[in-house]
């Protein structure tokens, strides 16, 4: 949801990120905010920093967010609201346009679901934009995703920061997180296929957690044996020997990561702890249920650490 401002009266209006005729409540007048073949004025200053136009909107790049093997991601701004940031993903391997694709499709598809929990945990996914080819002399496919405010650091670079291993308690409610995700991915159908650091962003502050880097993500159901398309080859060491596109394998993938980031040495805590004893269960692909394997770690840490508690993470850029 967006909020936006009536060109004739002032008026704040919310308005859906699909919807791109907006009509005002207060005084009826039609806003045209961005249509498909409709030119975009520039609202930004033009100050030599790249635009890129899709979807008959425009957009200001403030800079890079990563890179992978088929794609670069970018932090823009439409030039008509200044105030709605947007993540780019600008595709550069034309052998995984249909990855690309695939990922686009998967995200519309869950932003779509009414199982439990999807209007929370559909916020904790990319938001669709638009997707399309770039509007240039030499296009490229691409896909704008709403900016989610706070989720800024990788789990790969809080491994960086707390290069010594989080504590415990921080390894469980990143888990935890995780898992109360991805258990609402499964019973969307869906298996994400690709839980590695860098496709984990958390929210220090807030003990919130979310998921990009769908472009591996297969439909699934019980009994479903479809092997992924295709796995990073990065982190090939988290699949465990396993393409298999099952909640098992998103479950181990997640508590290898939570284990990963822990040092592999879970240093306060006794290795023979329930928490131990049910990373190692988790790492083994044989717990396919994410809600009960959540609500184990739960009776788990509070028998190890006792009642839950805050405990934020301090990173690069924020202040707890």
């Amino acid at each position: 949801m967006r909020v936006l401002f009536c060109e004739s009266c002032g008026a704040p209006m919310d308005a859906p990120w699909a919807e791109l005729v907006v009509v005002c409540n207060h005084c009826g007048s039609e806003n045209l905010p961005g249509r498909p073949g409709a030119p975009v004025p520039p609202r930004v200053p033009v100050d030599g920093r790249p635009r890129l136009n899709l979807g008959g909107r425009t957009y200001v790049l403030e800079g890079r967010l990563g890179e992978g093997t088929s794609s670069t991601v970018y932090r823009a701004r439409w030039v008509v609201r200044l105030g709605e940031l947007v993540v780019i993903k600008v595709l550069t391997s034309l052998s995984d346009a249909d990855l690309f694709r695939r990922e686009w499709k998967t995200l519309r598809t869950l932003q779509r679901s009414t199982v439990d929990g999807a209007d929370h945990f559909t916020t904790r996914l990319p938001i669709p934009v638009a997707h399309g080819l770039i509007d240039s002399d030499h296009p490229r496919l691409a896909s704008v995703f709403g900016w989610k405010s706070g989720f800024v650091h990788t789990l790969e670079e809080v491994g960086e920061v707390y290069d010594s291993g989080v504590s415990t308690h921080q390894l469980v409610w990143i888990l935890k997180r995780l898992l109360e995700l991805l258990g609402f991915v499964h019973r969307a159908g869906f298996v994400h296929g690709a839980v590695v650091p860098d496709h984990v962003l958390i929210h220090p502050r807030d003990h919130g957690a979310m998921l990009i880097g769908w472009t591996v993500a297969t439909p699934w159901g019980p009994g479903s044996t479809r092997d992924l398309p295709a796995i990073p080859e990065r982190w090939e060491a988290l699949y465990g020997g396993s393409r298999v596109a099952t909640p098992g394998l998103d479950i181990a993938m997640a508590c290898r990561c939570a284990r990963t980031v822990a040092g592999w040495h879970l240093a306060d805590i006794v290795r023979t702890s329930p928490i131990e004893a049910l990373l190692q269960r988790g790492m083994s692909g044989s717990v396919d249920d994410a809600w009960a394997f959540r609500d184990e770690l739960t009776a788990a840490s509070r028998d190890a650490l006792g009642p839950a508690a805050y405990h934020p993470l301090t990173l690069p850029g924020w202040r707890t």
